[in-house]
C-alpha cells in the first residue's frame, strides 16, 4: 500500500536555498574564518599543538616543566639533550610508575 503526500501540504512561500547558493555562502565564511585563524596566534598555537602526537605533547610538558622550549632543546648540544632527555625519562618514571613492577588489581590469585 501507497500513500501520495505530494500536495496535502500548503506550499509556505518559502523555497529552499539551490545548492549552488549554499555552496557559495558557506565557502565565503569559510574564507573569512580561515583568514582571521591565520593571523590570530593562539588559534596558530592551538593548531599547531593539536597536530602533535602524544608523545610530543608529552615531551613539549616535560621541557616545560624543567623551563625550556623546543627551541632551546633543539640549540643545545647532543650531550646536554641527553642529560634533559635522561630527566625527562625519570620524570615520565616518576609520574607514571614503573611498569615493570607488578601493578595491584591486574592479577587475580584464584587459588584461595
Amino acid at each position: 500500500m501507497s500513500i501520495s503526500i505530494a500536495g496535502a501540504f500548503p506550499s509556505s512561500g518559502f523555497s529552499t536555498p539551490s545548492a549552488s547558493a549554499t555552496q557559495s555562502s558557506s565557502s565565503g565564511s569559510n574564507a573569512n574564518s580561515a583568514n582571521t585563524s591565520s593571523s590570530n596566534p593562539v588559534v596558530q598555537q592551538f593548531l599547531a599543538y593539536a597536530k602533535m602526537t602524544p608523545a610530543q605533547r608529552l615531551h613539549e610538558q616535560m621541557l616545560a616543566k624543567l623551563g625550556l622550549t623546543e627551541e632551546q632543546f633543539k640549540a643545545m648540544s647532543p650531550a646536554d639533550q641527553q642529560k634533559i632527555e635522561d630527566k625527562i625519562k625519570d620524570m615520565i618514571k616518576k609520574q607514571f610508575g614503573d611498569s615493570g613492577d607488578a601493578q595491584t588489581g591486574l592479577i587475580t590469585d584464584k587459588t584461595a
